[in-house]
């Protein structure tokens, strides 16, 4: 039984699938909660498969990664305590073109995905969240449609300025995580925010940057 009184059950009732939802708890146990424990770099779900449940991430953080015809890995987005995954391929019933692993010891919570789909309101609110996330795909899409990374990296930071409507911005990604967004190696990433700086384009500190006039 879920205590909802704790730091777990209140991360459970602070998911954006109960916005709007009178009675969070009842709607929660109608779907047929499990938790589970992964450890740090476990598979959550491989590519492949077909999940019938969508997941939740109650604390700890996981990865979202595509894989080439060789088996190289490439991030395609981070997951953190409060992100939902695999919404679209347990709605739709497709298998999974991605996989999931555990960048740190974290537990997830499953959720049944049919059961979402027959509730109106919970289903609604998925869609929300798929919604949101399919933004953020095609967002990043259009970034990494430039051709040369200068381009990538000013088109990225030119929309997370927009969107916060301040020159002065942070962005939710370390050097590494920015790199894998980007699609690039961390190296040639810092050598294009040097230059931009040196150029008076922009300026930065760790996740902090400023664009310039």
């Amino acid at each position: 039984m879920i205590d909802f009184q704790q730091n777990e059950g209140q991360a459970i009732l602070s998911l954006p699938l109960w916005e709007g939802i009178s009675d969070p708890q009842n709607a929660l146990l109608s779907l047929l909660p499990e938790e589970k424990s992964y450890p740090k770099g476990a598979r959550i779900l491989t590519a492949g498969e077909r999940c019938k449940k969508v997941g939740a991430l109650l604390a700890g953080s996981a990865a979202i990664v595509k894989e080439d015809e060789g088996g190289n890995p490439a991030t395609v987005a981070k997951l953190e305590k409060g992100s939902m995954f695999a919404e679209a391929f347990a709605f739709s019933g497709e298998p999974l073109a991605v996989s999931v692993y555990a960048s740190s010891a974290c537990r997830v919570l499953w959720l049944d995905g049919n059961k979402i789909a027959a509730n109106g309101a919970l289903a609604a609110n998925a869609l929300k969240i798929f919604s949101r996330k399919n933004i953020f795909l095609t967002e990043r899409v259009e970034h990494l449609s430039k051709h040369t990374l200068r381009g990538k990296v000013l088109s990225y930071l030119t929309t997370v300025r927009r969107k916060t409507g301040k020159n002065t911005f942070s962005v939710p990604f370390n050097r590494q995580g920015l790199a894998d967004y980007l699609g690039c190696d961390r190296s040639a990433l810092s050598l294009v925010l040097s230059k931009l700086k040196a150029e008076g384009v922009l300026d930065w500190h760790k996740n902090t940057f400023r664009l310039l006039p």
